[in-house]
Order: structure tokens, then C-alpha cells, then sequence
């Protein structure tokens, strides 16, 4: 900011929400495919079933599920950011395109 004035490119800033919420639904595939290969891996318990595997099983799971669970809540905030960005843009263009044409109209007026 300079002179207490606003600069954006629009064009930019809409490229960079449609990329962070591609890079959201990238997430969302990570996750999905390489979650689930730790879900269905775990699912065999290949630490075993006697008492220290049950004792491991206890321990893990819950911070499995956790992770998983955090990994695709980013990916579904990332995109949802991406396209907050975008229409952030958009209304921000449409205000200013209004608020010009307003000020045009005063303007004539005069």
C-alpha cells in the first residue's frame, strides 16, 4: 500500500485462488489415495494381536484416525480458501466498477 490506496491485480489474485484451491483438491487426492493405504495397511494390524500389539493398536488408532482426519480437512479448506479468493476478487472489482460509475454519475451532474 502506498498513499493509503489499495492495488490489486485481479487477474493475479484470481490465478492464485483457483491454484490454492487446486492445490486443495491435490491434497484431497493425496489423502484419499495414500490414506487410504494407511487405513487398509492398518487395518491388518501388522503389529500383531497379541499384548503388545493390542497395546500399539490402542496407542495408534486414535492418532491415525486424527491425522487422516486432519489431512483432509486441509485439503478441503484449501479449496474452499481458493475459492473464497476468487469471489473475494470478484466482489472487490464489482465494488469498485460500482462505486466509479457512481462517482461518474456525480460527477456529470455538477
Amino acid at each position: 500500500m502506498t498513499d493509503a490506496q489499495l492495488w490489486l491485480d485481479a487477474s493475479r489474485a484470481r490465478r492464485g485462488g483457483a491454484d490454492l484451491a487446486l492445490s486443495g483438491k491435490a491434497v484431497t487426492a493425496s489423502r484419499a489415495a495414500e490414506g487410504g493405504e494407511i487405513e487398509a495397511a492398518s487395518g491388518a494390524r501388522p503389529w500383531g494381536r497379541d499384548d503388545i500389539g493390542a497395546a500399539f493398536e490402542r496407542s495408534y488408532r486414535g492418532i491415525e484416525q486424527t491425522v487422516l482426519r486432519a489431512w483432509a480437512g486441509v485439503g478441503q479448506r484449501l479449496t474452499e480458501l481458493g475459492a473464497d479468493v476468487v469471489s473475494a476478487v470478484d466482489a472487490s472489482v464489482q465494488t469498485d466498477q460500482s462505486s466509479a460509475a457512481r462517482l461518474d454519475r456525480a460527477a456529470d451532474q455538477r
